[in-house]
Parts: structure tokens; sequence; C-alpha cells
């Protein structure tokens, strides 16, 4: 277990308790559960070409702004990669369930424009064929950086303001 605080705030012990009853970070409890659908048949890996061929992704890099927009097949469960900035987000076509970062689980259906947070990560079940558009800011002269820039699977690589946000809502809860 690491470390919150340098010091002991009065209140840490809730925190820790909630930690402990396995109401830890929503991130952690994503990368739980993308650990074991790794292990399930017919699942597929990011930046591999059997992802390339299941989910058809657009990119275009120019003037400062990275585009990518991604075709979700019906029956497909995803797990995003966990967003650097803050951008818009463009749900095309299609209707999925989707876990917010309230641990909710929402319907939505296309289309609608959403604002995608820093921090944010989606688990998401396609129950229609879906497209999914979003913009990024960006200064990288390609593709792969872009992403990098953009994307993460460790949380901890976000700024420390996101992350103490987000235990501090839980530690509210």
């Amino acid at each position: 277990m690491f470390r919150l605080f340098k010091r002991k705030p009065k209140g840490e012990e809730v925190l820790l308790k909630k930690l402990s009853e396995g109401r830890g970070l929503l991130w952690d409890r994503i990368n739980e559960l993308k650990e074991q659908l790794q292990n399930v048949e017919g699942a597929v890996k990011h930046h591999t070409k059997e992802m390339e061929e299941m989910f058809p992704t657009t990119h275009h890099l120019e003037n400062g702004l990275y585009t990518r927009q991604v075709l979700m097949p019906k029956g497909s469960f995803v797990v995003s990669f966990i967003h650097k900035q803050s951008h818009p987000s463009f749900f095309l076509s299609g209707e999925m369930d989707v876990l917010n970062d309230k641990a909710e689980i929402k319907r939505i259906k296309a289309p609608m424009t959403v604002q995608t947070e820093i921090g944010t990560q989606r688990v998401a079940y396609m129950r229609e064929d879906c497209v999914w558009a979003c913009v990024y800011k960006t200064d990288a002269k390609n593709i792969e950086e872009a992403e990098r820039e953009v994307y993460t699977e460790n949380y901890l690589e976000l700024p420390q303001s996101v992350i103490n946000e987000k235990i501090l809502l839980l530690w509210q809860e």
C-alpha cells in the first residue's frame, strides 16, 4: 500500500478503510478487470493487428490537432486508455452501456458530444455498432508520439492534482 499523505491527517483512516474494503480508485478496479479480460477467448490487446482489424481506427494529425475515430462492433466490450488531457469527444453512431467516473453504468445513444475530462477511463459494452471520435491538442509529429502524449495505461502518469481529486471524491463518499 502506498502512502497518500506525508503526514497522517484526520480522516486518512477512513480513506484507507474504504480502500481496504475493495473500494479503491476506479483506475485500479478497471485495471484488475482488464487483466481478467485478457484471459477471455477472443480478447485483443491494443496496438495489435487483431485490434486494428476488429476496431478499425482512422487517425489524422495536422495543425496541432490529433483526431481519432474508431468503429467498435456490436457485442464488443472495450476498456479505454486513461486520458491525459481534457478534450471534446463525439459519439457519432450506435448505443452503448458505459461505466462512468462515478462507477455508475449509463446507457448512452448517439449522436452526442461528450467533454472528456483528464483522467477519464471508460469501460463500455456496445449494444450496436458504435463510432466514437476524439480531438486532441498536440505538438506531436507522428501518431505514435501523439498517442503517448494523450493516453496512458498508468494513472500515476497523471498530474498529482487529478489523482488527489479522485482520492478526495472517494474519501467523501
